[in-house]
């Protein structure tokens, strides 16, 4: 398991506990009843390293993982930015839920354990997380309001994909119209789930759009790079865009610094801590409610994910 997913697990099961409260001394005992001390140094040593067979005797590799899934932890509480937008706090004995944590971090950890049970309104995991990666582009570009929800099934925009590109030409005042390309009725939202602009005064063409794609699965690598700004606006926009949106991909994982680099490769990339930077007493009260009634009733039924 990555130490990313065993960071999550640490979280989860903090989160989870009745005192919001996790022993680093319960981890450890856990370690050593599930995992040989073999098995430890193992899975702390890099990929492809040579293990010493001496000097290991005097270590505690249990201890050594801890310290690296903690690391991960603090890094984490940094990307965060200040505030509470990172609901955890780390101490030297244990992990501890904050009072009042941030429901953007909690939701999109539950989610990237496996938590995908929809909410008590029928609103799917998938369209809950459009909702905040949403929210998190408008905070970015400055004004929440000059965002929309594209991805299928669409709430805000019509239904049919003909009419949504046709509204959201005049949203942007871009382009000219719908494209009229063969088969282009029965598109759904051609991998397009988020679009943000910062508008002029003017109202004039020419301004910054993104254009975002979200990925909740476990899939999500795949998913990294599909949505191409420019060449969606060629097949479904008629009329050209003054400046090519920029591409944004939105996933609710803390990922690692490699598995970041290759996802943000020519486009903005935004994981679980940088929405939860944007997103942290910003959100809007009838998002941040039904996000925090979605994270309660998951603790309170006990849901286990898959991490």
């Amino acid at each position: 398991m990555a130490v990313e997913d065993n960071a999550d697990r640490l979280e989860w099961v903090c989160a989870a506990a009745s005192a919001g409260y996790l022993a680093w001394a319960d981890v450890i005992r856990q370690l050593r009843l599930t995992t040989s001390e073999d098995e430890a140094v193992a899975t702390y040593a890099e990929p492809g390293e040579e293990v010493p067979e001496a000097g290991w005797r005097d270590i505690e590799p249990f201890e050594m993982l801890l310290d690296e899934w903690v690391e991960v932890l603090s890094h984490r509480d940094r990307a965060c930015g200040p505030g509470d937008a990172y609901p955890f706090e780390i101490a030297q004995q244990g992990l501890q839920l904050r009072d009042g944590p941030s429901a953007a971090y909690l939701f999109q950890l539950l989610v990237s354990v496996g938590i995908t049970d929809n909410h008590e309104d029928g609103t799917t995991v998938y369209k809950l997380f459009e909702e905040l990666s949403a929210a998190a582009a408008g905070r970015y570009l400055g004004d929440s309001r000059t965002v929309v929800i594209f991805g299928s099934p669409r709430q805000d925009l019509p239904a049919g994909f003909r009419d949504a590109v046709t509204h959201l030409v005049a949203l942007l005042r871009e382009g000219k119209a719908c494209g009229d390309r063969e088969g282009l009725n029965q598109s759904k939202d051609d991998d397009l789930d988020v679009v943000a602009w910062r508008d002029f005064p003017d109202r004039r063409p020419s301004k910054l759009i993104l254009f975002g794609q979200c990925a909740v699965g476990r899939r999500w690598k795949k998913k990294a790079h599909e949505l191409r700004p420019k060449s969606w606006c060629k097949r479904n926009i008629a009329g050209t865009i003054a400046v090519d949106p920029i591409p944004a991909f939105f996933v609710p994982r803390a990922l690692s610094k490699k598995d970041a680099e290759d996802a943000g490769v020519d486009q903005l990339l935004l994981d679980r801590c940088r929405i939860s930077s944007l997103c942290s007493r910003t959100l809007d009260d009838q998002l941040e409610r039904r996000l925090q009634d979605w994270i309660e009733t998951s603790l309170r039924l006990g849901l286990h994910g898959d991490c």
